[in-house]
This record gives C-alpha cells, sequence and structure tokens, in this order.
C-alpha cells in the first residue's frame, strides 16, 4: 500500500484543506506537467507561425532515420517527445490530453455549482514533481532509443512514447481505478493498460505504414515497468540514484549514501506525544512539502512513521 492509498490522504476534512493552504503558499510553483504541455504547445506554434513552410524548428529538433549512426543528432533522443506533427492539430491534442489526464489529473467534474475541471489522482502527486519530471525526461529518451533500434529506417516525433510511461505507471499505482474511455465506457485502468500495450503489439506485429511509432510506444511501456519494479517497489527513486552518483563523483571520503537528506527532517520519530501542536503542525507542512517535490519513494522510514502517527492522530481527533 502506497502513502497515497492511506486513511491520512483519503480525509477530505484535513488533507484537501492542508494542500489548499500549502498550494496558496506556494502559488508560483506551477506543475510539471502544466510546464510541458506548454512547452510543447510553444514549439507546435511557433512551428507553424514562423516556419510554416519549411517547418525548419520542428525538423531540426525531431529525431531523424538512421539516428543510433548519426552521433551529432543524438540530441534528438529527447528533443523529439516535445515536437509534433506540423500538419495536424489532432497529433499534439491526443498527447497532451493523455498528460493531462494521466500525469496532472485533470478531470471534470460535475456538482452543485455546476461542471468544471478539478486535479484527481495523478502521477505528478504520486511521484513528487522532481522525480516525476525525471520519470518522464528518461521515458521519453528511452522510448526515442527503442524506436532507432527498432525502427531504424524512420524517424520519429511527439510525445506519445512519454505519455504512454506515464499512462502504465498509473495502471501500476491505481490498478483498479475506473476510467471513462472516450468519456463514456468504465473499464478498469488494469484493462485499459493492457489494451494500450497490446494494441501497440499489434501494430509492431503488422508493420503498417500508419505513421504511429508502436515501437516508441513500447520503449515507453518497458521504461514504465522497469521504473516499476526496480526502483518504486524497492522504495528507490531516480532523484536519490543521481544525488548517489553526484556524491561518488565528488570523492567524499565520507557522503552521506541515503536518497534524501535534510537537517530540517532531523526529528525524534518516537517522541510524537512530546511535540506540542504546534511544533507537530510545523514538521507535517514540512514533510507535505518533501512529499510534495519527492513523492512517496523519496520519503524516509522516520518521516512516513511520522505520517503514520499524523494519520492517528486526525483519525482520532475525528472520531471524538
Amino acid at each position: 500500500m502506497g502513502l497515497t492509498d492511506r486513511d491520512y490522504f483519503q480525509d477530505d476534512y484535513n488533507w484537501n484543506q492542508r494542500r489548499r493552504r500549502r498550494k496558496d503558499s506556494n502559488s508560483a510553483t506551477m506543475s510539471v506537467t502544466m510546464r510541458v504541455v506548454i512547452v510543447n504547445l510553444f514549439l507546435w506554434l511557433a512551428n507553424g507561425l514562423f516556419f510554416s513552410e519549411s517547418n525548419f524548428l520542428t525538423e531540426i529538433l525531431m529525431m531523424p532515420a538512421g539516428v543510433l549512426f548519426e552521433p551529432l543528432c543524438w540530441y534528438s533522443f529527447l528533443t523529439s517527445g516535445f515536437v509534433h506533427s506540423p500538419f495536424t492539430f489532432e497529433h499534439i491534442l491526443l498527447n497532451m490530453i493523455g498528460l493531462l489526464i494521466f500525469g496532472y489529473g485533470a478531470t471534470i467534474a460535475v456538482g452543485a455549482g455546476g461542471a468544471g475541471i478539478s486535479r484527481a489522482e495523478n502521477i505528478e502527486w504520486r511521484l513528487g514533481r522532481s522525480e516525476y519530471f525525471l520519470f518522464y525526461i528518461f521515458a521519453i529518451i528511452f522510448s526515442s532509443v527503442a524506436h532507432a533500434i527498432f525502427s531504424p529506417s524512420a524517424g520519429a516525433l511527439g510525445a506519445s512514447g512519454g505519455v504512454v510511461a506515464v499512462i502504465v505507471i498509473f495502471a501500476f499505482l491505481y490498478p483498479n481505478k475506473t476510467i471513462l474511455v472516450m468519456f463514456l465506457v468504465p473499464m478498469p485502468m488494469w484493462i485499459l493498460g493492457l489494451m494500450i500495450v497490446g494494441m501497440d503489439f499489434i501494430g509492431v506485429i503488422k508493420e503498417t505504414n500508419s505513421g504511429i511509432g508502436y515501437t516508441a510506444h513500447l520503449g515507453g511501456a518497458a521504461f514504465a515497468a522497469l521504473y516499476y519494479f526496480l526502483l518504486f517497489k524497492k522504495n528507490l527513486a531516480i532523484t536519490g540514484l543521481l544525488l548517489k552518483i553526484k556524491n561518488l563523483i565528488k570523492f567524499k571520503p565520507k557522503s552521506n549514501l541515503k536518497i534524501f537528506n535534510s537537517d530540517k527532517n532531523n526529528y525524534e520519530p518516537k517522541n510524537y506525544n512530546n511535540k506540542n501542536d504546534s511544533e507537530f503542525e510545523k514538521k507535517l507542512d514540512q514533510i507535505l512539502d518533501r512529499y510534495g517535490e519527492v513523492g512517496e519513494v523519496g520519503l524516509t522510514k522516520e518521516e512516513r512513521e511520522f505520517l503514520q502517527e499524523a494519520s492517528k492522530r486526525y483519525r482520532d481527533k475525528n472520531a471524538r
């Protein structure tokens, strides 16, 4: 069970109220997903406005055929994930919708005040902003390399490899969540994930000239599976591994190789009852801020224990 599956992440009165308060205090921090969407839209519009005849911007950023033998073009393993077909809006539209739904958690909510967009479970909250950003970047690179290896004669562009990775990791983390496919058909997330991967396998086998990067999609799905089983399930994180590498490169004789460490988190996890309410609330806000940055996989054992104690306190308080 992940932290977001526990009671203290499901209590609307306590946690949503606290999340809104933290959001107001960090209003300058924009969602990683929204930033990615803005970059994609900006590049698509810039190409159409300034390079409509030559499509120069798209051509220079997309991944060319035979890129494995062109080291000077290896930058396109990343940049190709941020440009889309200049000939149709459908390409970028579908990718951005998928990213908004599963990465950002955008959903249509209907209530007494009418209908509107609200934010539900999403990968950015679950992993944390920093970890989610790195997950998405590495997913794009991994899917691009997979396409270059298994479909070397075809160039590629588009965010679909990264988007499929986000969808698949969502299926791993929320397998029983019901999704309305095409906004009409209810379906458990694990079935939707299998369907997407299955259709990409069929596309690779048929080898049709549909213009769809099936191998890139499967590369993104493979990356998500590797991340889930090799990192997330073992409470590891990309951010933590990069920090370890950074410490090793510096050749520090006594480096702390914990995934995350900060002076502000030096508290005694077994003495919760000795803290007054203001100290407890302050420490809780600090840990929730870190959760927003590094996600569940980035929390230390002591921080998890503190959240468990917070859960118990709020449950006891609400039961009175």
